[in-house]
C-alpha cells in the first residue's frame, strides 16, 4: 500500500470518527481533513479550495435560501389551516388517519422540491398546532414527518442532500450527472407503498403525552399573501429551469437562474436579506465542503478503487443485476444507520464508480443504488441530519425509530432490487 493510499485511509478514519463522535460538530470534517490532505501530499491547495466551488454545493445553498424565503412568507399557517379545514368533518380514528394522510402527502410532496430537513423544521409549527387541536402526540407527528420528508425528498435530485452528494461523486469523476427525476423510477413506488404502510399502521409510531405548547394563532396579511405568490413563482421558475436543464432543453446553468430569482426577490423588497439567509446554516455549508473533500480524496488517492475491488470480489463473476443491486443497496443502507446519510452517500459513491469501472457497468446505475441505500435512514436517530435535528423537539427514543422504520427499510430494498435493474440498465 502506497503512502498516499495509507494517508487517504487515515483521512477516512478521521471522517468517520468525527461523524460518530457525539461532541464533535459535523463541520469539523472539512477543518480536520483539509490540512491532512495538503500536508501529506494527497491534494494541492487549489484542489482543496475547488471543493468549495462545486455545482452541488451551490445547489444546496440555493435550496436553503428558498427554504428561508418560503418560511418567511408564512406557509406554515397556510398548511395548518388547510389540514384543519379538510379534516373538520371527521371524528375519532378516521379523522386521525386522515390527518396523517394529509400530513404525509403535503410534507412528502413539498420535500420533492425543498431539502427534507428544512421542510421538517418548517412543519414544526404546523405539527404543534395539529397536536394541540387534535390531541395527537407531537412526538408521533414529528417522527411521521421525519419519514415522510425522507421518502418524499428521495424522489428528486434536489429533495435530499443524499442525492445531491451522490451526484457530486459523478461530477468529481467527470461523468454524466443525474437528471432531476432520475431517482423517481424507484423512489416514487417507495413513497407510495411506504405512505400506505405509515398511514394505515400509524399506531406503530411512538406516542407520548406531549400535545405541543400553546401557540399564538397567526393571521396572514394581504402583504404576506402577495409575498407568497411572488416567492412561489420565483421558486417555480427555478424548478422549471432545473427540469429543462436536466433534459438538455436549455444550456444555462439552472443554479444561476435560482440566484437570479433570489436577487429579484430581494431587490424588489419582497423578502429581506435576513429572511433569505434564515435557513442557510454555515455549519451545513462547511460540512458539505467536508463531504466534497472526502469524495475528492477517495477519487484522487485511489482509495475508492481499493474498496471497489473488495466489493467486486464479493460479487465475483456474477453479472446478475439483482445480485449486484442487492449487495450495493443493502450495504449502503446498513452503513447509513451509523453515520449521516449524505456523508454515507458521499463516501460510498466513489466506491460505486470504481465498481462500475471494474464491471464495465453504467456508473450512474451503481451510484443510484448507493444513493437509495444511503437514503434509508430509518432505524437510528443518527442516520440523518433530519433525524438528529427533529428529535430535539420530541420525547422520542432510539428504539422508536427502529420500531416504526424497519418496514420502510424492507420496502426500499424490495423496490430497489426489483425496479432499478429494469429502468436503469447496468450494462
Amino acid at each position: 500500500m502506497s503512502m498516499t493510499l495509507l494517508w487517504a485511509l487515515v483521512c477516512l478514519v478521521i471522517f468517520v470518527v468525527i461523524l460518530a463522535h457525539p461532541k464533535l460538530p459535523n463541520w469539523m470534517t472539512f477543518v480536520c481533513l483539509a490540512p491532512v490532505a495538503l500536508f501529506t501530499g494527497i491534494m494541492g491547495s487549489s484542489d482543496i479550495y475547488a471543493v468549495l466551488n462545486s455545482s452541488s454545493l451551490h445547489l444546496m445553498i440555493i435550496i436553503c435560501m428558498f427554504s428561508g424565503m418560503i418560511a418567511a412568507t408564512g406557509l406554515d399557517v397556510v398548511i395548518g389551516d388547510f389540514v384543519d379545514r379538510v379534516t373538520s368533518s371527521q371524528t375519532g380514528a378516521k379523522k386521525e388517519m386522515m390527518i396523517f394522510a394529509i400530513v404525509y402527502l403535503t410534507s412528502g410532496l413539498i420535500s420533492t422540491v425543498l431539502q427534507n430537513s428544512y421542510v421538517a423544521l418548517a412543519f414544526l409549527p404546523v405539527l404543534r398546532s395539529i397536536a394541540k387541536k387534535n390531541r395527537i402526540s407531537l412526538s408521533k407527528l414529528v417522527l411521521f414527518v421525519i419519514y415522510s420528508t425522507t421518502l418524499g425528498g428521495a424522489v428528486t435530485l434536489i429533495g435530499t442532500p443524499t442525492n445531491v452528494y451522490a451526484n457530486t461523486a459523478l461530477e468529481e469523476a467527470g461523468l454524466p450527472l443525474f437528471g432531476l427525476l432520475d431517482f423517481a423510477w424507484v423512489a416514487v413506488p417507495i413513497f407510495i407503498i411506504g405512505g400506505i404502510y405509515m398511514v394505515v399502521m400509524n399506531r406503530w409510531c411512538a406516542s407520548y403525552d406531549d400535545y405541543g405548547e400553546e401557540m399564538v394563532e397567526k393571521q396572514l396579511t394581504k402583504e404576506q399573501k402577495n409575498k407568497q405568490k411572488v416567492v412561489g413563482i420565483a421558486f417555480l421558475v427555478f424548478i422549471i429551469a432545473l427540469v429543462l436543464g436536466s433534459l438538455g432543453v436549455i444550456s444555462i446553468d439552472p443554479n444561476f437562474v435560482g440566484y437570479a430569482m433570489i436577487a429579484i426577490a430581494v431587490l424588489s423588497t419582497i423578502v429581506t436579506p435576513k429572511e433569505v439567509l434564515s435557513s442557510l446554516d454555515v455549519n451545513m455549508v462547511i460540512f458539505c465542503a467536508g463531504i466534497n473533500l472526502m469524495i475528492a480524496i477517495m477519487n484522487q488517492s485511489g482509495l475508492g478503487n481499493l474498496f471497489g475491488d473488495i466489493i467486486v470480489n464479493l460479487i465475483g463473476e456474477s453479472r446478475n443485476l439483482y445480485v449486484i443491486t442487492a449487495i450495493v443497496c443493502i450495504g449502503a443502507s446498513v452503513a447509513t444507520q451509523f453515520m449521516n446519510n449524505m456523508a454515507c452517500a458521499g463516501m460510498l459513491a466513489p466506491v460505486g464508480i470504481s465498481i462500475a469501472e471494474s464491471l464495465g457497468a453504467n456508473p450512474q446505475a451503481i451510484v443510484l443504488a448507493i444513493a437509495i441505500g444511503a437514503g434509508c435512514s430509518y432505524l437510528t436517530p443518527i442516520a440523518s441530519g433530519t433525524n438528529q435535528t427533529m428529535m430535539l423537539f420530541t420525547k422520542l427514543k432510539f428504539q422508536d425509530f427502529t420500531k416504526f422504520g424497519w418496514p420502510l427499510l424492507i420496502i426500499s430494498w424490495i423496490c430497489c432490487v426489483l425496479i432499478l435493474p429494469q429502468v436503469f440498465p447496468f450494462f
